[in-house]
């Protein structure tokens, strides 16, 4: 009987595990020259016509606990992750480990020193701090974005840094019932989903959402009633 245990728990995990490949993007990562990640989509009367079927921006990934120590800060550190992923991808040079380490811990020093905390910054906030640390100048922040604003932008090699109410977003790998607030990277689209670098799990490297999903569960940082919060996002050209 305990040979027989010992052979069906690992089926029954393996059974309740959900399938990694169901939430990844088959598109493939492109990186377009700088000048024409700088360059705008041209406005036509029809605005989806002009935009490509897909899209996937070649940005670097780590999760935001890269060692999988979970333990502060990286707990509190989808923000930090989520800049700098997207800053790298401007910046040219590969993102090491390391370096991805270093620019967390010099995110919460700086937000500790300027802001006096580094947990749950809004979006406002969170662009402070890109400009702030990074010295990154070329950011919106948008207000009430559509999904055809969204991919315009991604269409123009820019990417989107966005928070959610975590637990909204469904994602079945997160801990427990996921974060209550989250900040990821949107970096591409396909017909039906937005592509997303997601630090809060380190499966997140091409996860998809539905289209909705992410409408549905974009809002900026509240401290008791995220679902009331603004649609924010930062756009990084």
């Amino acid at each position: 009987m305990k040979k027989l245990l010992l052979f069906l728990v690992p089926l029954i995990l393996l059974a309740c595990t959900p399938d990694e490949s169901q939430f990844k993007s088959t598109v493939p990562v492109t990186r377009p020259p700088l000048e024409e990640r700088m360059a705008e989509v041209p406005q036509t009367e029809s605005m989806s016509s002009a935009l490509p079927d897909s899209i996937n921006l070649d940005v670097p990934f780590y999760p935001q606990a890269p060692d999988a120590d979970w333990g502060m800060p990286w707990q509190e550190a989808c923000e930090e992750a989520s800049i700098a992923l997207a800053y790298h991808y401007f910046s040219e040079p590969e993102l090491t480990k390391e370096q991805f380490k270093k620019d967390i811990f010099g995110l919460v020093d700086w937000q500790n020193e300027h802001l006096g905390d580094y947990k749950h910054s809004t979006v406002d906030q969170t662009a402070e701090i890109l400009e702030g640390y990074f010295g990154f100048t070329d950011y919106r922040v948008v207000k009430n974005p559509t999904i055809e604003d969204l991919k315009k932008e991604l269409a123009a090699g820019h990417l989107i840094v966005a928070p959610f109410a975590g637990r909204m977003l469904g994602n079945p790998f997160y801990s427990g019932e996921g974060p209550y607030y989250h900040m990821m990277v949107l970096k591409g689209y396909d017909s039906t989903n937005f592509i997303t670098n997601d630090v809060g799990t380190k499966r997140g490297l091409n996860f998809i959402y539905p289209y909705q999903t992410i409408m549905n569960a974009l809002h900026d940082y509240h401290e008791t009633a995220i679902q009331t919060a603004p649609q924010k996002v930062i756009v990084m050209e």
